[in-house]
């Protein structure tokens, strides 16, 4: 999900009658109150979006609005239920080891990198859209954060590995991009300073990738990006759609000055209200390492991600819960001189018992 943050503009109670009468909020379920979704239309506005290939069939729907989690919440996640964020507690929680976001950051400072099987290199550079990568081309809807900068991608082609829930090495390698699996109804504190709504998009039909994500006008390609605020990916289906679900995310970390050894460096980005700086990364030649995550759609587990986590998730089909701040973003198409196309991500690792299919784009 591309960035949602646009420039704050205060509607008046007509303007927003208007707008909730648009065909993107017509399928959008809400479970927030109403003075909630007053307080916060503007940026949920933003984050309520139709994307449709060049026929005008959408790819992606917003399927709901959830939450919000507050700063001083202890939840849990419920799949397809009245309620998704499930409320178990307003108390701040002080003892900071027991705060969600802190538990990632330790996770990523002390993990050891994935082994290659396990992960993409890429030379790349990262130029954001407000230091000179922008694509013009690039429809509004895919970022109305303000504009999609460029990575540009120094390879001939990108095989990323997906890594699924059951393989054994999955919660070591998670660690490295600051990552953790949640289990189903899991309590936890986020211990994050600003409120997380979950958006709920739908990209059930096969064509979000190629008739949008890679079109100039759509996606302007095949996108990462950053953010100062944490992430949830929760798979929410219907019943009847679970085995059509699937959650695959993309992290990537920039690879630091050190290399291969043990991560000494316990952050490698500087995080504040203007975004995610990146720190540790090399200053000649940059590299980069990317893993696909596939988590199970149908029992309730989400994936959690630190703040200024690098990551995508295109290749999601079905009803996935995003949990999103109102923040600035940074997002990147990965290019040459055109929108990026031999990429490939494969899940024909061992040990594996469920067959997933390769999706090439």
């Amino acid at each position: 999900m591309s960035s949602v943050r646009k420039k704050n503009k205060h509607y008046t109670p007509k303007e927003r009658e208007e707008l909730l009468q648009e065909p993107r909020w017509k399928y959008c379920r809400d479970q927030v109150a109403h003075d909630t979704l007053e307080k916060y239309f503007d940026f949920l506005n933003a984050a309520v979006v139709i994307r449709s290939d060049a026929a005008g069939i959408p790819q992606m729907t917003t399927m709901g609005i959830f939450g919000p989690i507050g700063i001083h919440d202890t939840v849990s996640l419920k799949i397809d239920a009245e309620q998704t964020v499930n409320y178990i507690s307003h108390e701040p929680v002080e003892d900071r080891s027991k705060h969600l976001l802190h538990r990632l950051k330790e996770l990523k400072a002390h993990a050891r990198a994935p082994e290659p099987e396990h992960c993409s290199k890429v030379h790349a550079k990262w130029v954001s859209g407000k230091d000179g990568g922008g694509v013009p081309t690039v429809g509004a809807s895919a970022n109305v954060f303000g504009g999609t900068g460029s990575l540009f991608v120094n390879e001939s082609f990108i095989n990323f590995p997906v890594v699924r829930w059951d393989h054994p090495k999955f919660a070591d390698i998670t660690a490295y991009y600051g990552a953790i699996l949640l289990q189903p109804n899991e309590p936890f504190y986020m211990g994050y300073d600003k409120e997380i709504f979950g958006m709920e998009y739908d990209t059930s039909l096969p064509g979000y990738i190629q008739d949008y994500v890679m079109q100039d006008w759509g996606g302007g390609g095949l996108f990462v990006e950053h953010h100062p605020f944490p992430h949830i990916w929760f798979p929410n289906p219907r019943a009847g759609e679970e085995d059509s679900n699937i959650c695959r995310v993309l992290l990537g970390r920039v690879i630091p000055e050190n290399g291969e050894q043990l991560n000494e460096q316990r952050l490698d980005y500087i995080c504040d209200e203007d975004g995610c700086k990146l720190i540790a990364g090399k200053k000649e030649n940059p590299e980069y390492r990317f893993t696909v995550f596939e988590i199970p759609s149908d029992q309730g587990y989400a994936l959690a991600v630190d703040e200024c986590t690098i990551h995508n998730d295109s290749f999601c089909n079905g009803k996935e819960v995003v949990f999103l701040a109102d923040t600035k973003a940074d997002t990147v198409a990965l290019r040459e001189t055109a929108p990026f196309q031999n990429i490939r991500i494969h899940d024909d690792l061992p040990k594996v018992p469920k067959t997933g299919t390769d999706l090439e784009v």
